[in-house]
């Protein structure tokens, strides 16, 4: 092995050796790059040189090959290597190619046996015409196709299926246009009866104006199997008991239509950065981009769900960021953090609000449909002003109006619990509310919950149940109206096929002490819209009193009590205090009946509450 030594000259470590490269390294050093780039030059040009060598002599080889062979060649003086290429490969291209009907000027095809070089290829607009006219020749003798003449032998791939009935078939599907020549009536009545003694039906039905129909007597004797095998429908869901979850009685519950509906805008969640809101400042490389569409930061949570506020960029709104300083509320609001929602306040027009489930929990079937029934619900509801708006759905997301102002923080300032003794104290000379509501503002607060619940037990497409009613359900919207939200533990009622009316549900035991009686004996009654009702008059006891309903005491001896029928106390002097508030303690027995029957209706709670409003002039001129 070579034995290297080191000397040091100028600083710099230089390696010589006793071998014969010596010279090239000390040429190195003494004449730094210069003298190898021109080492590397002259490898080149020799390099280039060799090449065009061999391809003088691969030319020559391979006319004379061509010569004394004695074969003709395309491949002459006049022609060049590619275009003998060229004519290689119009030899070899299949016949149909040139002998076909015009294929030769298609597009498609020209792309696909086109020449193997690099020339561009353009497309024969004249060509192109033609093409564009025989389709549209197509599409027109579509559009004539006799489908009625059709049959399962005679029908293409370019034709849409059309079933035939056979004349014979009984208990197929009826032929309209026979069904119009004797009557619908008279087709379905023929059909059921064809049907009746078929195993796995239902038998006893009739008709009432075109429609089947349960017949009320003798769907009594039917039993849990017979109704299982005739509703063989995902939409239609049999139970063996009755409403009351007692009786013995099946029933057959169809979901609405737009239950299953589902319109996800997934593509609008995936433009939101939430990694946003984590960012340093101080660690970023880079400044974040000014010319972003929308600031994203975190709001708060509440059991299920993380809350974010989207804020769109000033420069989206030019016209209304130069007013909106006015937004800016002039009045203290209430609530707690009092700057935040002033913020949120005046920026509410360019702020959206995104839910996200919290990582604590599993992204199961359960709540993934959760969340879908709360955005189809939402969906549903646009129309209504007492509805927070949807703004989209994805996933286990959903996306809406901001609403920025808390109602329960106003309603119930501090955590709503006081002992007794101190609630006698501070009444001793007639009741004072926590709150600092006047008796007008009560009442109309009390109109607008009552109206926005109505909402959804009077929707047109059937019965939507809130089941979760408290006051932070509610928000104040900045010209101080309220809306309601939060619908993922809402019911869309099912229909009764066998009995009419609503089917009863059940969803499990309640918790807390703001729940109707029937919510903590959930293994033994199910549950309707009236659930609402009787929380919805704990909303009125809270907005009276500033307080919980059952302020002084924990959440298990409060359910107790609501179980065994004892209800919240009420100092009979606020209905000595003002109209108003008379008029909301009048409501609360009519909404906390016990038994749910003779409880009130949500729309009775709203009638009493207009007259209400509608009698207070007259009750003022009476003085």
């Amino acid at each position: 092995m070579r034995q290297l030594r080191t000397r040091h000259h100028g600083g710099n470590d230089d390696i010589h050796s006793d071998s014969t490269h010596s010279s090239i390294n000390f040429n190195y050093a003494k004449y730094g790059k210069k003298k190898k780039k021109m080492l590397m030059k002259k490898s080149g040009v020799s390099l280039y040189v060799v090449f065009i060598a061999g391809c003088f002599v691969y030319l020559a080889v391979f006319t004379l090959s061509g010569l004394l062979g004695g074969q003709s060649s395309t491949f002459t003086a006049n022609s060049s290597p590619r275009q003998y290429y060229n004519n290689q490969q119009i030899i070899q291209r299949p016949a149909f190619f040139f002998e076909g009907k015009g294929l030769d000027n298609h597009p498609a095809l020209r792309k696909r046996y086109k020449d193997m070089t690099k020339t561009p290829q353009t497309v024969n607009l004249t060509d192109l015409t033609k093409i564009i006219a025989s389709k549209k020749e197509y599409a027109s003798n579509h559009a004539k196709y006799d489908y009625k003449s059709a049959d399962y032998g005679g029908i293409e791939y370019h034709q849409d299926f059309q079933r035939k009935i056979k004349n014979n078939d009984s208990r197929a599907a009826f032929d309209p246009e026979s069904a119009a020549s004797v009557g619908v009536k008279k087709t379905l009545q023929s059909l059921f009866e064809s049907i009746q003694n078929v195993r796995g039906n239902y038998p006893q039905y009739n008709l009432s104006d075109g429609v089947m129909l349960p017949i009320k007597e003798k769907a009594d004797d039917a039993s849990y199997g017979e109704l299982l095998k005739y509703y063989d429908d995902d939409n239609v869901e049999v139970f063996k008991l009755a409403n009351d979850r007692k009786t013995e009685e099946p029933r057959a519950c169809r979901s609405a239509e737009f239950e299953k509906f589902y319109f996800p805008t997934c593509n609008d969640f995936h433009e939101i950065d939430l990694g946003r809101p984590y960012d340093d400042p101080g660690e970023m490389p880079q400044p974040r981009p000014e010319n972003q569409l929308a600031k994203v930061r975190y709001l708060g949570h509440g059991f299920y769900r993380d809350a974010w506020v989207v804020e769109d960029n000033p420069w989206i709104w030019p016209s209304q960021y130069a007013k909106e300083k006015e937004n800016k509320p002039k009045e203290a609001l209430g609530v707690l953090d009092e700057k935040g929602t002033s913020d949120l306040v005046t920026k509410a027009y360019r702020t959206m609000v995104l839910k996200t489930l919290r990582y604590v929990h599993k992204r199961t079937e359960d709540s993934f449909l959760e969340i879908q029934l709360e955005a189809i619900i939402m969906e549903r509801m646009t129309k209504s002003p007492r509805i927070m708006d949807i703004y989209g759905h994805c996933g286990f997301s959903v996306s809406g109006e901001l609403v920025p102002i808390e109602f329960e923080e106003r309603v119930i300032p501090g955590d709503g619990t006081a002992d007794a003794k101190e609630v006698e104290e501070r009444n001793k000379d007639g009741p004072r509310p926590y709150n600092d509501f006047t008796a007008e503002e009560k009442l109309s607060f009390a109109l607008e919950m009552a109206e926005s619940l109505a909402d959804l037990h009077g929707f047109e497409d059937g019965v939507l149940v809130h089941d979760d009613v408290q006051l932070c359900q509610w928000m104040t919207t900045p010209d101080g109206r309220l809306k309601l939200g939060d619908f993922n533990r809402a019911t869309i009622m099912q229909w009764d096929e066998i009995n009419g009316g609503y089917c009863k549900f059940n969803n499990g035991q309640g918790a807390s002490q703001y729940r109707a009686p029937e919510e903590y004996r959930a293994e033994e009654v199910n549950l309707d819209e009236q659930i609402d009702t009787f929380s919805f008059c704990n909303n009125i006891y809270a907005l009276v009193t500033g307080l919980w309903n059952f302020y002084d005491l924990e959440d298990a001896e409060a359910q107790e009590k609501v179980i065994d029928g004892d209800l919240p106390f009420v100092d009979p002097r606020w209905k000595d205090r003002s109209y108003e508030e008379a008029k909301l303690v009048e409501l609360l027995p009519k909404c906390w009946a016990y038994d749910p029957d003779e409880r009130i209706s949500i729309f009775d709670a709203v009638k009493f509450l207009r007259q209400a409003v509608e009698d207070k002039p007259k009750h003022q001129a009476r003085g």
